[in-house]
């Protein structure tokens, strides 16, 4: 029998929305867009339970969807009636569109539910998950702990209840626990999808003293590629999670894994748990087994024949003092191809490779938590383009 999500939590909420997902074409994609995680997520097991294929979307999303998609933007009242239910199918997860705009990808129940097994997430745990549920870690967090069968806490933007496990990307977790209320209970924070340093870990050792904080590197394609801990060398990701396996090839990170995606919704390249797969990135294994990544390869440019890594840039600008947040980027220059410019919010900054640095009162931000490059890319350019 395949593995597939189940839980009985919400089990009528579930009825509903399958009943009502019974009744549209199977060559439809359904997108849960409600703003109310609970139904959102009764929405999702509901409609994957009956094999159809379904994402969680937000507004933004879902304005760039196509035909393909039908949208479910009303709450279904709890009903008692037994849904009917099919063969697994994939779902629709999103990159954080914080380069460009979110790519749609398709997963296998599968590829999730093997990890469920290994993060040690108990039935008897509260689970807190922080962000939108159109952002892939966030709905990762709450499939889990629904299919766990663990209590679930959405947070919203302020801290709720008594969580003992924690899923956040590192700026979510600062902006909602940001008083200095202590979380002794707290057993485990997972962080993905941000850099995680030196103050981010102080900050988690004194508001939850007693979590161990499993910090994750992984992509939207790939799920958790490594983790660390507090044993991890500092500049390192961690080690490769149970099951992956990674090659360097050329500096670059190539990666096979049980947990890897099927493909991309509409780019058709090859997503094989066989096979390795390019992670974007640039970087090293140790003799140890520990990953240090230098850079994504997209973010490599070329200034006057020198080849500059922006991450590592980015890197440098928020080791600085006061630096809360940074982001570096390139536009084209006519001298010299192109020039290398930089927002920081927290406190004024130079660096000697960048040409102009920005700082923000406000730092944008999407709902992932993540940067949102392409308002730093406008507000940029309009400060120094061809300067």
């Amino acid at each position: 029998m395949e593995e597939r999500f189940k839980s009985t939590k919400n089990q009528k909420l579930q009825n509903a929305y399958g009943m009502w997902a019974s009744k549209i074409d199977n060559k439809q994609i359904i997108a849960i867009c409600l703003y109310d995680p609970e139904h959102e997520m009764a929405a999702f097991f509901g409609i994957s339970a009956l094999g159809k294929q379904v994402c969680i979307v937000s507004n933004d999303i879902m304005k760039n969807l196509d035909k393909r998609f039908t949208a479910l933007t009303e709450k279904k009242a709890p009903s008692s009636c037994l849904m009917p239910t099919g063969k697994p199918n994939s779902f629709i997860t999103f990159t954080s569109g914080s380069t460009n705009n979110p790519k749609a990808i398709l997963r296998s129940q599968k590829s999730w539910i093997y990890s469920f097994k290994k993060n040690g997430v108990l039935k008897n745990d509260t689970v807190a998950v922080l962000g939108n549920l159109s952002h892939s870690l966030a709905l990762y967090a709450a499939t889990e702990a629904m299919h766990i069968e663990a209590d679930l806490i959405f947070t919203g933007l302020r801290p709720k209840g008594q969580p003992t496990v924690i899923y956040a990307t590192p700026t979510l977790l600062k902006l909602i626990y940001k008083n200095d209320s202590i979380y002794p209970i707290v057993r485990k924070i997972f962080i993905g999808g941000g850099v995680f340093n030196e103050a981010d870990r102080m900050f988690c050792n004194h508001r939850f003293p007693n979590a161990e904080i499993k910090v994750f590197y992984g992509t939207a394609e790939t799920s958790f590629i490594t983790v660390s801990d507090d044993k991890t060398p500092p500049n390192s990701v961690g080690r490769a999670y149970e099951g992956v396996e990674i090659e360097i090839k050329n500096e670059a990170v190539f990666i096979k894994s049980p947990m890897i995606a099927e493909n991309y919704l509409d780019n058709q390249i090859l997503m094989d748990v066989n096979i390795y797969f390019p992670t974007g990135e640039l970087g090293r294994v140790d003799n140890n087994g520990f990953l240090f990544l230098k850079g994504r390869l997209d973010r490599a440019v070329n200034i006057s024949d020198k080849i500059i890594y922006l991450d590592v840039l980015e890197d440098d600008l928020l080791s600085l003092p006061g630096i809360e947040y940074a982001a570096v980027i390139a536009l084209p220059n006519s001298k010299r191809g192109q020039k290398v410019f930089a927002a920081v919010y927290g406190n004024n900054a130079s660096h000697n490779q960048i040409s102009e640095i920005l700082s923000l009162k406000e730092w944008p931000l999407l709902l992932s938590g993540k940067t949102d490059y392409v308002k730093i890319t406008a507000i940029l350019k309009d400060f120094f383009y061809e300067k």
